[in-house]
């Protein structure tokens, strides 16, 4: 009896950030549930970071088993700390496969974490589930490569749209390996898996009667060097309004250091800094939000579907398919001052947030992902890459 008969198909979910295991959380949960799989946890990179809250506790306190732990973050806010902690991930990763012998690697997103994964599970033979490629980043450039890159490493696809299956294929890619998914990330939206925003808002001292701007940005990796001055222009717009702020601290990308800094700067009694929330509660305060600023991909995917307008910062999410619910502007106080106000006050534009529908709502992704996983045939036309072009 080979082992994955004796214990169902092994398949490992590589986890690198907080936010994008809030996106893999319910594929993991359909895996665990499956009769005839069983779920391997991997947490790398920020997970195990202190400065960044530890999320890797939060996986466990969630109820899932962390197999194996690998340290790749190379101290220090620059290109060069991320390139070297991309071959430490590697070589950690390929080590930690090696002893879990899973059957197959299931990673998602445009990080480094699931590059080095892919890196290491495609050269020793060890088929690579991507989801959420094909999407587009026009002011994230290497964000973009490292996504596109691991397409042509990953041997099952499950975008997140119809459309980011068809940035798939163009690739290359064969139309059997793609599954349109949808994006993971709305199956607890959808399902009201979230803490009560009456109660996230109490927990933390937030006052309802005020409004409340939800503050997510990250630093762009072509300019770490104004990663600071950008997110001072952020907090001089929001810190105009008379409204609760609540910032979430940036991923560990060059530049987040700087920003961390001005975000620390700045805290007081309007402003509270969090290094990191549970999923639950970060999107029972996107609930709670009257607006949401800054560039993260939360405010494209899953910020829809809560009705909640946002103003979208800079290039990094430009490109992106997306909602009517975004006003997109540029690392300037003034503009998004503008904007944040447009978002509050604009009855007209919050009607037409709050009609709109959400391009990445397929309902059921992770459902849909532990299937296809389920199904597949293992072996070596699974692994034969072939062009299509």
């Amino acid at each position: 009896m080979s082992d994955e008969e004796a214990g169902g198909r092994r398949v490992l979910v590589l986890t690198g950030t907080r936010a994008e295991y809030g996106l893999l959380r319910s594929s993991m949960a359909a895996i665990r549930a499956h009769g005839d799989l069983s779920l391997q946890v991997v947490a790398t990179g920020m997970h195990l970071s202190p400065r960044h809250g530890r999320t890797v506790e939060e996986i466990r306190a969630d109820g899932f088993d962390v197999d194996r732990t690998v340290l790749m973050q190379v101290e220090g806010d620059t290109g060069r700390a991320m390139a070297k902690s991309l071959g430490i991930g590697t070589a950690g990763l390929a080590e930690a496969f090696e002893s879990l012998a899973p059957d197959v690697v299931l990673l998602l997103g445009d990080r480094d974490e699931a590059l080095a994964g892919a890196l290491a599970a495609a050269h020793m033979n060890i088929p690579v589930a991507h989801v959420h490629g094909g999407d587009a980043m026009g002011g994230a450039i290497i964000d973009d490569s490292i996504r596109h890159a691991i397409t042509k490493f990953a041997h099952l696809h499950f975008p997140a749209s119809e459309l980011s299956a068809e940035r798939i294929r163009k690739m290359g890619e064969e139309p059997w390996r793609v599954t349109v998914a949808g994006a993971p990330g709305l199956d607890d939206v959808l399902a009201g898996e979230y803490d009560d925003p009456e109660t996230v808002l109490e927990r933390h001292d937030l006052d309802p009667d005020r409004p409340l701007l939800l503050v997510v940005q990250h630093p762009l990796t072509t300019e770490p060097e104004h990663a600071g001055e950008q997110m001072g222009a952020t907090l001089d717009a929001v810190g105009s309004f008379d409204a609760e702020v609540v910032v979430i601290y940036p991923n560990s990308d060059a530049g987040g250091d700087r920003m961390i800094a001005e975000i620390e700067d700045r805290e007081g009694d309007d402003l509270r800094a969090f290094r990191s929330l549970p999923r639950r509660e970060y999107l029972g305060l996107m609930a709670a939000a009257d607006a949401m600023v800054g560039n993260s991909s939360s405010g494209v995917i899953e910020a829809p579907s809560f009705d909640l307008p946002v103003v979208d910062i800079g290039p990094r999410q430009e490109g992106r398919e997306r909602a009517a619910n975004t006003l997109s502007v540029a690392h300037e106080a003034d503009a998004i001052r503008a904007a944040i106000e447009q978002c509050l006050t604009d009855e007209a534009f919050r009607e037409r947030v709050a009609d709109a529908a959400n391009p990445y709502d397929y309902g059921g992704a992770g459902e849909r992902i532990c299937e296809r996983l389920a199904e597949v045939e293992l072996g070596e036309e699974l692994l034969r890459k072939r062009l299509t072009y």
